[in-house]
């Protein structure tokens, strides 16, 4: 099961984790822990990049289940590779400031 950190702290960047699970197949990699919101409720998921083995690899979307999708052409990491998780920040804080907006619009409504 992924800890989830951005539960616990919606204005984490940046995380250590390590990789459980690969799916080469789908480019799916799952984490023991992330802070990465997979989306949900109509608020779209965060995007960034995990480093490891001192490579970046770009982390294009987080489906349910917690499996981080890989860009097409990045490198995999195994399974047991620690990562460096680092959001995409300006999109994440653009999208909690969306949110809330729209919160505030449908209690005017």
């Amino acid at each position: 099961m992924t800890n989830l950190l951005y539960q616990l702290d919606s204005m984490i960047r940046e995380f250590e984790a390590t990789v459980t699970d690969v799916n080469a197949e789908t480019r799916g990699v799952l984490l023991d822990r992330t802070a990465f919101y997979p989306g949900g409720g109509g608020q779209p998921c965060d995007e960034g990049e995990l480093t490891f083995g001192g490579q970046k690899v770009r982390v294009t979307r987080v489906e349910k289940g917690n499996w981080h999708i890989i860009a097409e052409g990045d490198p995999l990491p195994d399974s047991g590779t620690r990562v460096s998780g680092t959001l995409n920040w300006e999109r994440r804080y653009q999208l909690m400031r969306t949110h809330t907006a729209m919160h505030i619009l449908c209690g005017v409504v």
